[in-house]
């Protein structure tokens, strides 16, 4: 049963009101305070205390704290006056009380019902700002990527530009090779014709001036050697040019990036933008989320089926996931569309054997994992890093091949 408190001291200035109301020794572990503008309650277990003011008082300016086992409540009036007393003057009148104790119930549920209100609206301003945020950055995301397909338009575009330039430079000095080829071997051939001649009317003179016939050896037949020259723009050997795999390689590139129209997909612009899916699916791998790395990857794979940079850095996301078999089915497609072999996909090459090898050697298929590494090695020969790989792999099957 709750035990009122009646003990209590109280002092007065024109602007506040201070309350002393000991603890009784009670552990304030749960202090309970109900106020009101005419009205105070508190209550600490078993302990109790309420008072019907005298006079008005702002209850948002008053504190009540905790001190030397006392709870001091500091209230600070309405109207700066003193009140000579504390208690209301029909605190004995149980009707009036009981509607001032009412009252007080719903102003404070009024003003929780406020603090609520501006809780939620300052939650959804914060909402909408965030939302704006996003909708900026991802804006912002939309502009740069935007910006990077445009670069690289016009690089392929610069590049286009250049080797049709070279093609018809190329072109014209093979035009003037030719017309120089063909007078000089009329000039040959107006040489062969006078030394013919020659050595006709030579014979002719020799048989007139014998005087008996002699067995001569039958002329050598003449010939003609065609000597036809390569023409190139730069002074490299044609057993040591790649023009034509290097074009090759170009073509392919172009056809490879694009679009699949044989799929029936409703697609937005950007699920059809090959730079777009590989920033977003790098975006995920550096996040550590590679689950969503691999099916973005794959999307891209069924939109763009022959570019090979999508099936090696879909291999590296299986080989993080440890899925080895899949890691070394993703490097293989990529060798196989790396090809023609030029320098501008050596990197790629290079990559892909390594990550196939090492895989190889995750599944205990140390044999199959040297052989892609000795592959990326002639392809690098001065990577240090991949021959002292390789050397381990070779030392670990030479030593179980002596241990067996």
């Amino acid at each position: 049963m709750p035990v009122i408190i009646r003990d209590i001291n109280w002092e007065e200035t024109d602007t506040s009101l201070v309350l002393h109301i000991p603890m009784k020794g009670a552990k304030a572990t749960k202090l309970d305070v109900l106020s009101s503008d005419q009205y105070l309650k508190v209550s600490f277990s078993p302990y109790f205390y309420e008072v019907f003011l005298h006079d008005l008082i702002d209850d948002d300016k008053s504190r009540i704290i905790i001190q030397d086992g006392f709870v001091e409540a500091t209230l600070t009036k309405q109207y700066p006056r003193k009140w000579n007393q504390l208690s209301h003057s029909q605190s004995d009148d149980k009707e009036a009380m009981k509607i001032v104790r009412e009252d007080a119930l719903r102003q404070i549920a009024e003003k929780q019902k406020q603090r609520h209100e501006a809780n939620a609206s300052l939650l959804n301003t914060n909402k909408r700002e965030a939302v704006r945020e996003q909708m900026k950055l991802e804006e912002d995301e939309r502009n740069r990527i935007d910006t990077i397909k445009k670069n690289e338009r016009d690089k392929i575009s610069d590049e286009m530009k250049q080797f049709e330039d070279n093609q018809k430079i190329q072109r014209q000095v093979a035009i003037q090779n030719h017309v120089h080829e063909v007078q000089s071997q009329k000039k040959v051939d107006e040489i062969e014709k006078k030394k013919i001649i020659f050595e006709e009317n030579t014979s002719k003179e020799n048989s007139r001036i014998t005087v008996e016939p002699k067995i001569t050896a039958p002329l050598r037949e003449t010939g003609r050697i065609a000597v036809n020259f390569t023409s190139r723009v730069f002074p490299t050997p044609l057993r040591e040019s790649q023009t034509e795999m290097e074009d090759e390689w170009l073509r392919k590139q172009i056809d490879s990036r694009q679009f699949n129209t044989d799929l029936q997909l409703d697609l937005s612009e950007n699920e059809k933008d090959i730079d777009y899916l590989k920033t977003k699916a790098n975006q995920f791998f550096q996040q550590g989320n590679f689950q969503s790395a691999i099916g973005v990857y794959s999307h891209a794979i069924r939109i763009f089926p022959k570019v090979a940079i999508l099936y090696s850095n879909r291999g590296a996301c299986h080989f993080q996931v440890r899925n080895m078999m899949k890691c070394v089915e993703d490097c293989s497609r990529a060798l196989e569309l790396l090809d023609p072999p030029v320098l501008d996909n050596l990197p790629q090459r290079i990559k892909a054997h390594v990550r196939r090898g090492t895989a190889f050697c995750e599944l205990e298929l140390y044999a199959e994992g040297l052989l892609d590494y000795e592959a990326a090695l002639k392809l690098s020969p001065d990577d240090e890093k991949i021959r002292q790989d390789a050397q381990r792999i070779r030392n670990f099957l030479e030593k179980n091949q002596d241990f067996s």
